[in-house]
């Protein structure tokens, strides 16, 4: 997708993973790496509640604070295959995170996949695979040339962990045409260039206030990368993240058992 890019591999889930292997890769060389593309998390067993401990949520915050000369560190993130057991990314701690990309998948036929998981977090959606012996699935690298010959490609990849490195390699386009984005731009070009209209007939979207459509199965919809590039060449600096908190009240009165 983006040609000029160079693409590295994070050794990670081959062994214990926990919060400072997890820290170590969320922060790996930030002046060298722009985007991180994550198709890892919680189990998507429906009943798991998790998110980056005390490591890892430094690195976030040092990623967009820091990574990328102060422009911020671009995290990318599947959303999750839980669906066929009605998981929730909204529980999912890293996908659900403000500072990352969360990528659900369409099927061709632009439809809901048996995987997806519907959660408000989803920011926007790519292709990957659908129904299997009805809807293609993602073709491409595979294995090592040196290991397997036979298998340099594959035309089988599938679920969310093939949409977010979709997604990274169109936000790497965007940057190839503008190397000042923040991580708060891509967000935003992201969000304003996602084009529901391939996904409608899908049901649950809605308006949101400044009555852009929104879905919790796909967020803005469909990302487009010639969209992207075109509005990142032009694109000004959105202001910093301002961050709103609701007072927490604890009125301490005894609830009554009665049911009413």
């Amino acid at each position: 997708i983006a040609y000029n890019s160079s693409i590295g591999g994070v050794r990670m889930l081959d062994g214990m993973v926990n919060d400072a292997v997890e820290a170590r890769a969320l922060g790996l060389n930030p002046q060298h790496i722009d985007i991180y593309s994550a198709s890892w998390g919680p189990e998507d067993d429906g009943k798991t509640v998790d998110g980056p401990g005390p490591l890892a949520k430094k690195a976030f915050t040092k990623g967009i604070n820091e990574g990328r000369g102060g422009k911020g560190s671009i995290f990318v993130w599947a959303s999750g295959n839980g669906g066929r057991k009605t998981d929730n990314c909204n529980c999912d701690g890293y996908t659900n995170s403000p500072y990352t990309l969360s990528i659900s998948s369409a099927t061709q036929g632009g439809r809901k996949p048996w995987y997806l998981e519907e959660c408000s977090s989803t920011l926007a959606t790519t292709y990957s695979s659908g129904t299997p012996s009805h809807d293609a699935s993602i073709t491409t690298v595979d294995q090592d040339k040196r290991l397997r010959p036979e298998k340099i490609c594959t035309s089988a990849h599938t679920g969310t962990s093939a949409s977010a490195p979709i997604a990274a390699g169109m936000c790497a386009l965007a940057l190839e045409i503008n190397k000042g984005l923040t991580w708060r731009d891509m967000q935003h070009i992201v969000l304003e260039t996602a084009n529901p209209k391939p996904l409608l007939h899908e049901d649950g979207w809605e308006a949101n206030g400044v009555g852009r459509k929104y879905s919790h199965k796909f967020g803005f919809g469909l990302m487009d990368g010639a969209a992207m590039v075109n509005l990142a060449e032009k694109w000004k600096t959105v202001g910093p993240q301002l961050k709103c908190e609701s007072e927490v009240e604890y009125p301490d009165i005894i609830m009554p058992a009665n049911p009413n």
